[in-house]
């Protein structure tokens, strides 16, 4: 028998997306498997949604009484999860096709060693037809900076939880099961369709209510150097933080890769993003996330 797969998707405010989300999950082919929902407090109608309707047999609602957050918003989900392969999803994310759990339980039964399968994913915008950014390393700590389609055996996940902390929240998941001496998989193409949108996490004073750390000495501490080498991040501090965060932030590029001060690309990115209104930043970064960059993006599909 196939062993069960447990979807574990994590859950506030996304009551007008989370039908898509579900209907997604369901049109995969793998015969077991179960949807495990946390309600993270949400104040739409999402408990509605899950009381006033019936729904799949698959699906298993449960509500928290406190805003958690997202690393353990997931963390709650896991505890109720009964497969014996977790994989994480986002209330607001899809699956790019039907096969993507076969693909997965695929790459945990071809080696027992495997604890964690990472895979290729795109982020779209409501609207506008394909990507307008893919995320295509073969780094699984980097691919990991979002939570979707994200698998881990149970076993390996004993004792171990998501952090709360921005940013890495699954990230530090990943590094803490590979750590315990587990092997990563990867499916290498795009198995998740990411979704760029206004929500809580771009509402103001959400990040500055979260922003309890460096993001970027995080990163370091988990082992994600490689976004020591992306400068792109100090123009998302500047958009959504403080000034005074974001020269916080160069001081810590400086501190920790001080080779960073020869490299004019870097300093590019602290001018901009210290002189450039943040007003004026959002909106060009937008304009460019969203009306150019999708033309130089397209999808990596299974074979």
């Amino acid at each position: 028998m196939a062993k069960k797969i447990s979807i574990c998707i994590a859950s506030y405010n996304m009551c007008h997306l989370l039908c898509e989300t579900l209907t997604s999950c369901l049109g995969q082919d793998y015969p077991n498997m179960e949807i495990i929902i946390y309600d993270d407090c949400s104040m739409d109608d999402t408990p509605a949604l899950f009381l006033t309707n019936k729904m799949d047999s698959r699906i298993k609602y449960h509500r928290g009484e406190k805003n958690l957050g997202v690393g353990d918003g997931f963390n709650e989900a896991i505890k109720h999860a009964t497969g014996d392969i977790i994989v994480l999803m986002c209330a607001d994310d899809l699956f790019t096709n039907k096969y993507v759990l076969s693909g997965i339980a695929r790459v945990f039964d071809e080696c027992p060693a495997v604890g964690h399968v990472s895979r290729w994913y795109y982020q779209f915008v409501d609207g506008f037809p394909g990507p307008v950014r893919a995320w295509r390393t073969t780094d699984p700590i980097i691919q990991a900076n979002n939570p979707s389609g994200l698998a881990f055996r149970k076993s390996a996940l004993k004792d171990l939880g998501c952090s709360n902390k921005m940013f890495i929240e699954t990230s530090y998941l990943v590094s803490q099961v590979l750590k315990a001496g587990w092997r990563h998989g990867f499916l290498y193409y795009d198995a998740i369709a990411a979704r760029v949108h206004r929500s809580t996490s771009t509402q103001k004073g959400y990040w500055l209510k979260r922003r309890v750390s460096s993001p970027i000495e995080d990163w370091h501490s988990i082992g994600g150097s490689a976004m020591l080498k992306d400068y792109c991040s100090l123009i998302q501090i500047k958009c959504n933080f403080t000034t005074k965060a974001l020269i916080e932030e160069i001081g810590m590029f400086i501190k920790l890769r001080p080779v960073v001060a020869l490299i004019p690309m870097f300093w590019f990115y602290c001018i901009v993003s210290l002189l450039t209104p943040r007003g004026v930043l959002r909106h060009t970064t937008e304009f460019y996330r969203h009306r150019i960059l999708r033309y130089f993006t397209s999808e990596a599909k299974r074979d």
